[in-house]
């Protein structure tokens, strides 16, 4: 578009600057023909005076009047073309020839009247200038009054012709800017048609990621459910059939053991398998509990956080506070599970990778908001990439973006890592109708 603008604008200032000269040249010849016919109109006369003077004069000095007359004559020669081409307005050829032929005659009769040795008198004179110079100036003046005629006729025609070319370059500059708006609106239609078909593309992609991302979101939540019930499963199985077996187990060692002889080393091999069992059954109580602890099912959210904390920090040595605040009712179950999972994640992540010595637990419920934050004094999130890039993380938000809620993790101004969990409780509306379900 640019380089079509750019040729059409080129020839439009070409051609109106054909036009402009040439309107320039007619002007120019036109006046140039005008001064040419007002100097010879002008000499003619300026002839017939010379000889009238001559005749008057008595001196009879006719020299002075030839030699004027011969500048005026050389002047005219100078000025008059010597062919029509000479003029960019040329009137009839035949017409410039016969002004020719009459200025040769009438400076003829002239030369030949002011000659010394003619024997011309006052009376003579008189006569000849009324029989020859008379007519013969009248004639050349006809003919300059019809060469100014043509001249103005011709003037009048290419006058005629430049405003032609003058409408012909309009017409050319309308044709030209139709044809580019034409072209511009064509080009402005296949743009908006593709630029349309582009959105409709990117907004296609858009409700297609968006349904793919709340595809994932379910399919998430859908395995954290699975892997939640399978762990409920596997927590009851240890509970339920492997702690029965291994406390059966205990119990028949103990059986064994009062009816065994006094020998030392059966009794002390009953003790090691009586151990052995006390160990493995508590084993798989502690697995149970990190399974799926029943307390989460029978007595809600705070107990079991004050039980996994004291457990926690027998097990890592870390210092462990539980601060609970306007919790006394229960929580819908998804919820107690989904930030009983985000803080065991946390302080998994505090023992494995923070170096902390101390570590403090908040759950705040605030109308229809839980809070929930966890707090350490070890080297922060900017000094242990891990905390923020690991599986571990991504589970955390996963979890309460399942929740409807929101996950930060950031460093401490004292120092040390803050986990922010904010969680929307549901209407108690919701809550039934979903249990109703």
């Amino acid at each position: 578009m640019l380089a079509l603008w750019l040729v059409t604008g080129y020839e439009l200032l070409r051609n109106l600057a054909e036009a402009e000269r040439r309107v320039n040249e007619v002007h120019a010849s036109f006046v140039r023909g005008e001064e040419t016919l007002s100097a010879i109109r002008t000499s003619v006369l300026l002839g017939s005076i010379y000889l009238r003077d001559a005749l008057v004069d008595a001196t009879g000095n006719r020299g002075y009047y030839r030699a004027e007359l011969g500048r005026t004559r050389a002047d005219i020669e100078q000025r008059l073309p010597r062919d029509d081409a000479g003029m960019a307005l040329p009137a009839d050829p035949v017409q410039w020839h016969q002004l020719r032929q009459g200025l040769d005659a009438y400076w003829t009769t002239l030369d030949l009247f002011l000659r010394p040795d003619a024997p011309l008198t006052y009376v003579q004179g008189t006569g000849l200038l009324r029989r020859e110079v008379v007519p013969a100036r009248t004639n050349v003046l006809r003919i300059v009054d019809r060469i100014a005629d043509l001249q103005r006729i011709a003037q009048r025609q290419r006058e005629a012709e430049a405003s032609l070319l003058h409408r012909d370059v309009r017409v050319r500059i309308v044709a030209i800017g139709g044809g580019m708006l034409i072209i511009g609106l064509v080009v402005s239609w296949f743009v908006v048609r593709r630029v349309a078909g582009l959105e409709r593309e990117l907004h296609r992609r858009r409700i297609a990621e968006t349904e793919n991302r709340k595809d994932l979101e379910r399919l998430s939540a859908r395995l954290v459910d699975a892997q939640e019930q399978e762990r409920r499963a596997l927590a009851r199985e240890l509970h339920d059939e492997v702690g029965q077996a291994l406390t059966a187990i205990k119990m028949e060692v103990g059986v064994a053991l009062r009816g065994a002889p006094a020998d030392a080393r059966t009794r002390g091999s009953l003790e090691e398998a009586r151990a052995i069992a006390e160990t493995t059954l508590q084993g798989v109580r502690d697995l149970s509990q990190l399974l799926h602890p029943s307390t989460l099912d029978d007595f809600g959210l705070p107990e079991t956080l004050s039980a996994y904390l004291r457990s926690f920090g027998k097990r890592t040595g870390v210092h462990a506070d539980l601060r609970i605040v306007n919790c006394a009712g229960r929580l819908p179950q998804a919820i107690e599970v989904g930030v009983y999972r985000i803080l065991q994640e946390a302080l998994t992540n505090v023992a494995r990778h923070s170096h902390a010595a101390h570590v403090v637990v908040t759950v705040v419920r605030d109308g229809q908001v839980v809070h929930v934050t966890v707090e350490d004094d070890g080297i922060g999130c900017a000094r242990n990439a891990a905390r923020t890039r690991g599986l571990g993380v991504i589970g955390m938000r996963e979890r309460a973006q399942s929740l409807a809620g929101a996950f930060i993790i950031e460093d401490r101004p004292d120092g040390g890592t803050r986990i922010c969990v904010v969680v929307p409780l549901p209407d108690t509306d919701e809550v039934m109708h979903a249990a109703a379900s």
